[in-house]
């Protein structure tokens, strides 16, 4: 049913974030599944063939430069089933360590200029934007200490532009911690032109100074916000 090759939905992905964001001694949800079939960061109920091109949703029918992901639009039935197979399992896995931290990242990238059906269409973007879904998801004082952090490394910030944050802050996600049920996060997008090469290929020691930059920023926020806490 897919009209898109592997190569293409390669594409479509947060390149490398799971490398990246891959540091010791925290919980881990790492989505397995593309999520132009099935999008955990969108609410499962938003389909996205309620409107204008179908370009969002749990569900994607047009790509972000308007391809169409589908040979033939699949029914109902199996965007239910889709759903029940990948989105609510990530959920629910991400449900079970909420009564366990303090706080959750939401761990992203995103393509160096606006693509085609994005409001920012063309636009050079921000190496790092910073999504608190319009300071909804966490308090001002958790913000502007990652933004902080990112910009002494020498890095331009951006908050609230061009994500906010979606479905995971929004279903997860509180300024206050209200356990077991909600903790505070923020949503880190890094920009792609940071690490990435025009073929799609990683630069690896970009991707590895990343990855040590992450632990760091993780590590230095343990030790201002939860200094007696070992989650």
């Amino acid at each position: 049913m897919i009209a898109l090759t592997a190569e293409e939905l390669m594409g479509y992905t947060d390149l490398y974030t799971d490398e990246i964001f891959d540091i010791d001694n925290v919980y881990k949800v790492k989505s397995n599944f593309s999520r132009v079939i099935v999008d955990p960061n969108r609410a499962p109920d938003d389909i996205s063939k309620e409107y204008e091109l179908a370009a969002e949703g749990v569900t994607v029918h047009t790509t972000w430069d308007g391809k169409n992901v589908y040979k033939v639009e699949p029914s109902p039935e199996i965007v239910d089933k889709l759903i029940k197979n990948y989105h609510n399992p990530y959920h629910d896995a991400l449900e079970q360590h909420i009564p366990k931290v303090q706080f959750l990242i939401d761990c992203h990238s995103f393509l160096p200029f606006g693509p085609k059906l994005k409001k920012d269409s063309g636009k050079e973007r921000p190496d790092i934007n910073l999504g608190n879904v319009n300071f909804s998801s966490c308090t001002r004082e958790h913000t502007v200490f990652f933004r902080d952090f990112f910009e002494e490394k020498g890095f331009s910030v951006a908050i609230n532009f061009p994500y906010t944050g979606k479905y995971i802050l929004g279903h997860h996600c509180h300024r206050r911690r209200i356990p077991p049920f909600l903790v505070p996060g923020i949503q880190i997008e890094i920009n792609q032109g940071l690490y990435v090469m025009k073929d799609d290929k990683k630069i690896p020691e970009k991707v590895t100074m990343f990855n040590e930059l992450f632990e760091e920023l993780v590590n230095a926020f343990l030790e201002k916000f939860c200094p007696e806490e070992d989650t």
